[in-house]
């Protein structure tokens, strides 16, 4: 089964990920670097260029390819979620883990990067949280597990997301 980590900007996804896969010797997708390698240019490259709209196309498309995946770990852009279509797809593809995390962490780790074309001129906290909240729901709704990042280290989110990750096979299971 995939494990699909889902969250907003900066709250661990990609790291996560790559933990994960050394810990289950699993592959780890980084579909944000999916995306780079189709469209073979960086994201705020893509934004600049094509615009938003043209790089959430892109993320549907390669969003939809997850249900192709086996055993995977797959981490998800922090926007994924603002399709249906893809809230959808994810949760057809394995077991969805929302990564939350708090306006300042998303501030503390994306400070000086210009890598987030949505953070670029560094956005206020207030900012940061009334993006956060307008995501919310999708997150809520696309997800099977939520976890505080912000309360766990790596290696404790791993363990309750396997923990987890047995009684949802078991449920799943149950219900064939």
């Amino acid at each position: 089964m995939n494990i699909i980590l889902i969250g907003f900007m900066a709250s661990g996804k990609s790291s996560l990920g790559r933990y994960m896969a050394t810990r289950t010797k699993r592959e780890v997708i980084d579909l944000d670097h999916e995306i780079e390698q189709r469209a073979q240019m960086t994201i705020p490259k893509i934004f600049e260029t094509v615009g938003e709209k043209a790089f959430r196309d892109l993320e549907s498309y390669v969003t939809k390819l997850c249900k192709n995946y086996h055993n995977t770990i797959i981490a998800t852009g922090g926007g994924c979620v603002l399709r249906a279509e893809n809230r959808k797809a994810l949760k057809e593809a394995g077991l969805v883990v929302w990564l939350n995390t708090s306006p300042e962490n998303v501030q503390k780790f994306t400070a000086k990067r210009s890598n987030r074309p949505l953070l670029k001129g560094d956005k206020s906290l207030e900012e940061i949280s009334t993006m956060m909240k307008s995501r919310e729901r999708f997150y809520q709704e696309s997800s099977h597990l939520k976890i505080d990042v912000y309360e766990h280290n790596l290696e404790e989110i791993f363990n309750i997301i396997q923990n987890y990750k047995d009684q949802f096979l078991a449920q799943e299971y149950a219900k064939e």
